[in-house]
C-alpha cells in the first residue's frame, strides 16, 4: 500500500502513500501539490545550471586565449634568449680578439725594451761610434721611443676596447638572466592557466552532465505526475462505504489500527529508511490483529521488532520479507472457496484488495490489506481494517489472500 517518489538529483522523498479514499485522497492532492513545486525548483535548477554553463564556457574562452597569449611571449621570449645568447657568444670572441692583440702587442714591446736594455750603455756608445754624426746617433734613439709609444698607444686602445667589450658582455649576461627569469615566469603562469582551464572544463563536464541528468529526473517526473493524476482520479470513484461486499465490523478485543495520519503510539515507526506503519503498516498491522486473536501479545510496534523488513530508497522500503509472530503463507491469488472455508473454520483471512484498479506495481496489484472474520448471510464479508471504520470494498477490487495460523 505504498506510492514513494524519489527524484535522485534534488533527492526528493515523498511521504508514503496509502490508496485508500478517505484519507490518503487528500494525501494524494498534497503529494501532487508537493511533487509539482519540487518539479518547478528542478527547472529553476536547470536554468540556473544552463546559465553556468555558458558563463563557464565563457571563462574557459578567456583563460584559452590568456593561455594563447603567454605562449606566444614565451616564443617570443626564446627567440630574444637565442639572439642574446649569440650576442654574447659574439661579444666573448672580440674579447677573445681584443686579448691576443694586446698580448702581441705586448710580445712586441718586450723585445724593443730587450733591445734596448741589451745595447745599454756601450750599445748606445757604440751606436754614437758607428754613426756619421751625433744627429744620426740620436735620430735611432728616437725611433726606438717612437716605437715603443706606438705599441703603449696600441696596447691602451686595444685595453679599452677589451673593456667595452667586457661591460657590453656584462650587460649581455644580466639581459640574459632576465630573460631566464622572464621565461620561468611565463611559463609558471601557462601552467596556471593551464591548470584553471583543466579545473573549468571538468566543470562544465560536471555540470552538463548534471543537466542531462536534472532533464532526465524532469520527464520522471513528469509521468509521475500524471500518474498520481490518474491515480487521484481512480481512487475518488473508489468509496463505496457500507454498500460494499466487505464492510466493517464491530471492532474486536484485538483491533489495531496502524495509526495512518498519527494518532496511534507507533505511527512513526520505522519499518525501512523512510517506511512506517502509519503509512504502510497495513499488512504488519493486519498480521498482528490475527496474532492476538489466536492468544499472542502483540502491538503493531512490536510485531515490526519481531519481523524484517526491505530498506531501500525504493518504492518498496517497508516491504515485509518475514515475520515471527504468526505462520503466514504469503500471498496467493484470491479463492473465495477456500476464504469461506477458513471463516467456517474459525481462521481469520487476510485479503489483499486493488481499489478501484488501482495497481501498486506488485504480484497481485494489491494496495491495501484487511482482516476479514465472517461471512453474513446476505454474502457479505465483514472486515477489521488496520484504516479504520466504517469502510467497505467491492469484493471485485480482492486479488489476493494471505492463509495464516499460529506460531
Amino acid at each position: 500500500m505504498r506510492l514513494a517518489i524519489f527524484l535522485a538529483v534534488f533527492v526528493i522523498v515523498l511521504a508514503p502513500l496509502d490508496l485508500t479514499y478517505a484519507d490518503t485522497l487528500t494525501d494524494l492532492q498534497n503529494q501532487l501539490k508537493v511533487l509539482m513545486n519540487q518539479k518547478k525548483q528542478n527547472t529553476q535548477a536547470i536554468t540556473a545550471k544552463q546559465q553556468q554553463i555558458n558563463d563557464l564556457k565563457q571563462q574557459i574562452d578567456y583563460v584559452a586565449g590568456q593561455i594563447n597569449t603567454t605562449t606566444s611571449a614565451i616564443s617570443s621570449t626564446d627567440s630574444e634568449i637565442t639572439k642574446t645568447t649569440q650576442n654574447v657568444a659574439d661579444l666573448q670572441t672580440q674579447i677573445d680578439k681584443a686579448q691576443a692583440d694586446i698580448d702581441a702587442e705586448q710580445a712586441l714591446m718586450s723585445k724593443i725594451i730587450a733591445s734596448w736594455y741589451t745595447e745599454g750603455e756601450s750599445g748606445l756608445l757604440q751606436l754614437v761610434l758607428g754613426s756619421d754624426n751625433i744627429s744620426e746617433a740620436i735620430t735611432k734613439e728616437q725611433y726606438f721611443d717612437s716605437v715603443r709609444q706606438q705599441v703603449e698607444v696600441e696596447i691602451d686602445k686595444i685595453n679599452t676596447l677589451k673593456t667595452d667589450l667586457a661591460t657590453q658582455k656584462s650587460q649581455m649576461d644580466q639581459k640574459l638572466t632576465e630573460l631566464s627569469d622572464l621565461k620561468n615566469s611565463q611559463v609558471d603562469q601557462k601552467n596556471y592557466l593551464q591548470s584553471r582551464k583543466t579545473m573549468k572544463d571538468r566543470l562544465l563536464t560536471d555540470t552538463a552532465s548534471a543537466v542531462t541528468d536534472l532533464q532526465s529526473e524532469q520527464a520522471k517526473a513528469d509521468a509521475l505526475i500524471s500518474d498520481l493524476s490518474s491515480r487521484i482520479t481512480k481512487i475518488q470513484k473508489a468509496s463505496v462505504g457500507t454498500a460494499g461486499d466487505l464492510v466493517s465490523g464491530v471492532p474486536e478485543s484485538w483491533y489495531y489500527q496502524q495509526g495512518y495520519g498519527g494518532g496511534q503510539p507507533w505511527s512513526d515507526y520505522k519499518m525501512g529508511y523512510y517506511a512506517t506503519i502509519g503509512s504502510y503498516g497495513c499488512l504488519l498491522t493486519s498480521l498482528t490483529m490475527i496474532a492476538d486473536y489466536y492468544g499472542a501479545h502483540y502491538t503493531p510496534a512490536t510485531a515490526a521488532d519481531n519481523s524484517s523488513f526491505v530498506h531501500t530508497w525504493g518504492s518498496s522500503d517497508g516491504a515485509l520479507i518475514s515475520t515471527s509472530i504468526v505462520n503466514d503463507s504469503g500471498s496467493r491469488r484470491i479463492d473465495w472457496n477456500v476464504v469461506d472455508s477458513e471463516l467456517a473454520s474459525g481462521h481469520p483471512v487476510v485479503l489483499g484488495v486493488s481499489l478501484n484498479g488501482v495497481d501498486m506495481g506488485n504480484s497481485y496489484g494489491v494496495s491495501h490489506f484487511v482482516v476479514v472474520t465472517d461471512k453474513l448471510s446476505n454474502g457479505k464479508y465483514v472486515m477489521q481494517d488496520p484504516l479504520g471504520t466504517n469502510r467497505g470494498y467491492n469484493k471485485s477490487w480482492v486479488q489476493a489472500m494471505r492463509i495464516i495460523r499460529s506460531n
